[in-house]
């Protein structure tokens, strides 16, 4: 559950971020919009400024709970349960985005034609999205009207935001040279595969029969003389109704090929195919190498690195210097009726709470963030 962990750490913050391109509140100060929620020195978010940033993270919240039973009040941290956490982090997010956007007004900050385009485009496909789902869509709230509002503060909140990382001084050589190139060296293959096991009516992965594994070894073996006198492994596929072709792009040791399969991939230069057909406990591979340095690894592992940079000294900026001019105050009275996981969520829809199986790591929980990064806008 720990590489689980990471990676959905990492889903939830992109999720989230993605999110917030829609999901940034309107200040508008009528009764429609329900309960005051916080006030940020002399702004005021009301519950529908709120719903926007709810319904993003219960949304990722109900994506995990199909995979992680009990995952709403699994433990985040000794007495915090996700459920709280993810109520705290909307709140934090919901207040950054508030007073970025109160910083950009300061900058008389404008949307561009580009971003008014996206703003009418990220609109149309939401409601478009929420159009048969009429339980959800009087839960938060949503109307064209308040998701363009929330848009248009959104883009200039993060116009400021990418004010202040071009004012941070990081550089991406420098970040470049943190991450190890031979780390990230990437192997791309192509495969010709005759399986040797498949699923059952049960979806459990069983053996085929000895004649069917003769046939498939025998198939292989024809496809491998073919294959080396030069013919396309697509066109071979075509032949045998038990092959298929594809590709597979892997770093050494990452887990996402077979270690059969990686051994022999890894003795070839590019353009080579394995001397012999590569058994594995799913069935035989041909193997051919497109590119044994591929830089694609590396590259994603220098832009992941340079965005979490950019994040750390962003947060640090916001936490230590940006927000501290803010006062905030919590209305807890409206606040605390708030229960995560069931505010947008019709209730035929929700993914009840149930005891963690036994043997299941209860602390391996996405690790929500109180400040997630914002996209870069097309300014």
């Amino acid at each position: 559950m720990k590489n689980s962990k990471r990676i959905i750490s990492k889903l939830l913050v992109f999720t989230l971020i993605a999110g917030m391109i829609f999901a940034a509140g309107c200040s508008k100060k009528t009764s429609s919009t329900g309960d005051l929620v916080v006030t940020i020195n002399d702004e005021k978010l009301y519950m529908q400024d709120m719903m926007y940033f709810i319904y993003a993270m219960e949304a990722q919240g109900q994506m995990y709970a199909q995979y992680y039973p009990g995952y709403w009040d699994m433990e985040y941290k000794e007495g915090v349960t996700m459920r709280q956490q993810m109520k705290q982090s909307v709140m934090d997010a919901a207040v950054m985005w508030e007073i970025l956007y109160l910083k950009a007004q300061e900058a008389k900050d404008t949307l561009t034609a580009d971003e008014k385009t996206t703003i009418k485009t990220n609109v149309e496909s939401i409601m478009t999205s929420l159009k048969d789902k009429k339980e959800q869509l009087k839960l938060t709230g949503f109307t064209t009207e308040n998701l363009t509002a929330a848009q248009n503060k959104l883009q200039l909140a993060n116009q400021y935001y990418q004010t202040v990382i071009d004012g941070l001084g990081i550089k991406e050589d420098d970040v470049k040279a943190t991450v190890d190139r031979d780390k990230y060296r990437e192997y791309d293959t192509e495969y010709l595969f005759a399986a040797t096991t498949k699923y059952d009516k049960d979806s459990k992965v069983v053996d085929l029969s000895d004649e069917e594994k003769a046939a498939a070894k025998a198939n292989i073996n024809k496809a491998l003389t073919e294959a080396k006198a030069g013919k396309a492994f697509a066109d071979i596929a075509k032949e045998y109704d038990n092959l298929t072709t594809s590709t597979l792009n892997f770093v050494k040791d990452d887990n996402k090929a077979d270690k059969e399969y990686q051994a022999a991939a890894l003795k070839l230069d590019n353009d080579a195919l394995a001397d012999g057909v590569v058994e594995t406990t799913s069935g035989y591979y041909i193997i051919k190498m497109k590119d044994n340095n591929s830089s694609a690894s590396y590259d994603a592992a220098v832009k992941e690195a340079l965005s979490q940079a950019q994040n750390d000294a962003f947060t640090k900026k916001y936490e230590n210097e940006i927000k501290k001019d803010y006062k905030i105050t919590v209305n807890d009275k409206v606040w605390d009726k708030i229960v995560m996981g069931e505010t947008t969520i019709p209730v035929a829809e929700r993914i009840t709470s149930t005891p963690t199986p036994s043997g299941t790591d209860a602390t391996a929980t996405p690790t929500a963030t109180a400040t997630p990064t914002p996209t870069k806008s097309g300014k």
